[in-house]
């Protein structure tokens, strides 16, 4: 068959390569290289909308003070002490957003696809309405 059409073959590599090169994309990353000297690293074409210094990252038993960003292809956070602890979420595993209470105080939570793991990321930040109905209409106007 590729004897006939080696272009086939060729077309094949290039959506294997486009495929593995997107997955920042449409994929949750936990821990991963994304920041760079305080700096969240763009995605081609990646615009940022909003950008929150002090919030915190309410995972498991304790919480970490980081920075918030959201942007038209994903929501980032990054702990203030160590780039590497970080979260990449993009908007397609959104599964729901909402506000709870939690030990730690009202709190804005981002829930992923079960494709992605079925987390439940909880955040506390500052100026809360602002971020919860930033996220909101984003999401809406990403699944409509």
């Amino acid at each position: 068959m590729v004897k006939n059409n080696p272009n086939l073959f060729h077309s094949f590599q290039s959506v294997i390569r486009s495929y593995e090169t997107t997955k920042l994309y449409r994929d949750l990353k936990l821990r991963c290289a994304i920041i760079q000297d305080k700096q969240l690293q763009l995605l081609p074409n990646e615009k940022v909308f909003t950008k929150y210094q002090g919030v915190w990252n309410l995972s498991a038993e304790q919480g970490n003070l980081g920075t918030f960003i959201i942007t038209d292809v994903r929501v980032v956070w990054y702990a203030q002490l160590s780039d590497n602890f970080n979260v990449s979420l993009p908007w397609v595993q959104v599964k729901c957003v909402r506000v709870r209470d939690s030990k730690y105080g009202t709190a804005l939570v981002l829930e992923t696809s079960d494709f992605s793991g079925g987390y439940v990321l909880g955040f506390r930040v500052e100026q809360l309405d602002e971020a919860y109905t930033e996220i909101c209409s984003l999401f809406k106007t990403f699944i409509a």
